[in-house]
């Protein structure tokens, strides 16, 4: 008898529920950002230099980078279904060997398994997510919303498994526990219907077009992630403990930009609106961190840059889908390619900069992003030439023998 491919419920996502899918994008949020609050005691634990213990942020690119060329092939090699397991696995081999390494390979090698798993992750949330066609854009605030919020709490938790149990390696035994659990309790149902399989097909040029405007959006983020409390600290005058705690103001403001649309404003309007009106306050917030003296007005341009932040990747991610609407795979696997070379290559571009001109003087290089992106929106697809909801069929992907059925 001959097999045919069934696809996937158009509404389902990572697991047959997007709540499912949402937590999993909020555990690797969560352990994406521990890894970053983690590195001081690790560098303390492993006796690392301060250059070191930076390297574990470029691994973690490294691996992001990597899933972005590969988690196409990987999906068609592995089956959707299988897909979630495979990442989880990933994310625990890399999160124990951070928390368990005896030495600055096995870290490092720990933080690229966790950027490779993570990454795969984003690609497969983003494809499901992209189902929702025009109205994915709510859909992803709301899911990167709440990884905004578990990636905030990742800090405290780790803070208070060092100050309350002497171990801050106990708090990154909380993503193990989730995703395991997620995994085993995991719906394995999706509703079979009938569907063909469509040659793979190259990705159009408007996608490109989204996607240069997205490596540029997450630089701009990563650049303010990455710098602007030394550059408060330094243009302000304040000490470094407050200039960090001022520049958590960006993340807070990120947070309420992304719940906001995820509540569905700004659902009804012109994605290159949303990303011009967008990159509009992030250029104003980086001006204003740039030219202020003032900390007050300082904390106003880290929050202003934030609002500015919270929707260019969600609503950018929603345009690059669409604009692929036959290629979705590949479409979602080079959006994490974009984003882990803007998360290795802005941060370090920056620091090249302040190391030749200051930090001051380097900063220029953020709004000037601001500029670049601006330019690209200017060239999008409009939305009256994106379909609504994508086809129901997912035809680049060839579905492993698990979602097959005699016919």
């Amino acid at each position: 008898m001959a097999a045919r491919a069934i696809k996937t419920n158009p509404t389902a996502s990572l697991a047959g529920t997007p709540w499912i899918a949402f937590a999993f994008l909020s555990i690797a949020g969560f352990t994406q950002y521990g890894l970053g609050a983690a590195t001081p005691y690790l560098r303390t634990d492993l006796r690392l230099t301060a250059f070191e213990a930076g390297l574990h942020a470029s691994a973690l690119a490294i691996g992001a980078l990597t899933a972005g060329a590969t988690a196409d092939r990987i999906a068609r090699a592995v089956g959707l279904r299988r897909l979630p397991d495979l990442e989880a696995v990933l994310i625990v081999i890399g999160v124990v060997m951070l928390a368990l390494a005896p030495g600055l390979p096995v870290s490092l090698a720990g933080a690229g398994v966790f950027g490779l798993g993570s990454g795969i992750l984003g690609m497969d949330v983003n494809l499901r997510f992209g189902r929702y066609g025009a109205r994915s854009r709510v859909v992803i605030s709301q899911a990167h919303g709440l990884a905004m919020v578990a990636a905030v709490l990742s800090p405290l938790a780790i803070g208070l498994a060092f100050s309350e149990l002497h171990n801050w390696r106990i708090a990154l035994g909380l993503p193990i526990a989730a995703i395991l659990a997620l995994v085993l309790f995991r719906t394995r149902h999706d509703d079979p219907q009938k569907s063909t399989r469509a040659p793979k097909v190259r990705l159009p040029g408007a996608y490109w077009i989204v996607w240069l405007f997205i490596g540029l959006a997450v630089s701009i983020e990563f650049s303010f992630v990455y710098w602007s409390s030394t550059m408060v600290s330094q243009r302000a005058g304040i000490d470094s403990a407050s200039a960090t705690l001022m520049a958590s103001l960006f993340v807070v403001g990120m947070l309420v930009g992304r719940l906001a649309a995820g509540g569905g404003l700004g659902a009804g309007r012109s994605p290159r609106l949303i990303l011009a009106l967008g990159l509009a306050l992030a250029f104003a917030g980086a001006c204003t961190v740039w030219l202020s003296t003032v900390p007050a007005v300082s904390a106003v341009g880290l929050l202003l840059g934030g609002l500015g932040v919270s929707g260019l990747f969600p609503v950018g991610l929603s345009v690059a889908l669409q604009a692929a609407p036959e290629a979705q795979l590949q479409a979602s696997a080079r959006v994490t390619l974009a984003s882990g070379a803007a998360i290795l290559l802005a941060p370090s571009a920056l620091g090249l900069a302040a190391d030749a001109v200051g930090v001051v003087g380097a900063w220029a290089i953020v709004p000037g992003l601001a500029i670049a992106a601006l330019t690209v929106v200017a060239t999008m697809p409009s939305g009256r030439h994106l379909p609504d909801v994508l086809p129901d069929v997912l035809p680049d992907i060839v579905m492993d023998a698990t979602l097959e059925v005699a016919s």
